[in-house]
């Protein structure tokens, strides 16, 4: 018997003019560098040359297991390429199906295309946000800066501290949790993200299990 969620139950109820869709493609490689996101963004553009002038356009990191090899990730079944996309563009990315690019550890080729609508949750989490600044003090500060601009006030929890390198140089960020939305609050963070770099996977954000689950374990 599937259990009452208050949550999901509102979500079914939850009526938002979406203007991001996500694009989800299946992939075929061996392997591709921790430390990926500005090679994956310049291959992507390859292929799709209005990505670089579609400012609210983001491309997700991939996530895969460690390779336990110059710090480079496993691509297996389970891992996608994730792009948000303006609703309007989606069938515009339906030319990368069947490339193949190189981000730096050998070719991979993008598989089957799927476009899926984004979901809110009252807790989300980025794998790596860009505040601009290396001090864990001063991202948090700047990121509930950003949020109150867009009359959001939520918990924020920092995590991980992460790297990643650009033509302007090493960007140093940390994961990060926003928990306690409300939905609408949710979907503009979705839909809007945090920070710098979004086309190189910083500050997209995700649906996540509950803060009380985080806390607990």
């Amino acid at each position: 018997m599937r259990m009452y969620n208050p949550e999901w139950e509102a979500i079914k109820d939850f009526d938002y003019p979406a203007t991001m869709a996500e694009a989800q493609f299946d992939l075929a490689g061996l392997e591709i560098p921790e430390d990926h996101g500005y090679a994956l963004f310049q291959e992507l553009c390859r292929h799709l040359p209005w990505l670089a002038q579609t400012p609210e356009a983001a491309v997700q990191s991939v996530h895969g297991a460690p390779s336990g090899r110059n710090a480079n990730l496993v691509i297996n079944r389970r891992v996608k390429l994730l792009l948000r996309i303006p609703v309007g563009r989606a069938k515009d990315v339906e030319p990368l199906v069947g490339k193949t690019i190189d981000a730096g550890a050998g070719p991979i080729v993008i598989g089957a295309l799927k476009v899926r609508q984004l979901m809110p949750s009252q807790t989300l989490y980025a794998h790596f946000a860009d505040m601009g600044t290396e001090d864990e003090a001063e991202f948090l500060a700047r990121a509930k800066a950003e949020l109150e601009a867009m009359g959001i006030q939520c918990g924020l929890m920092c995590g991980k501290r992460r790297r990643l390198t650009t033509p302007e140089g090493q960007v140093v960020g940390y994961s990060l949790m926003l928990h306690d939305l409300t939905l609408l609050q949710s979907m503009q963070v979705i839909e809007r993200g945090l920070g710098r770099h979004r086309i190189y996977g910083c500050g997209i954000f995700v649906p996540h299990k509950s803060i009380k689950e985080v806390a607990a374990s």
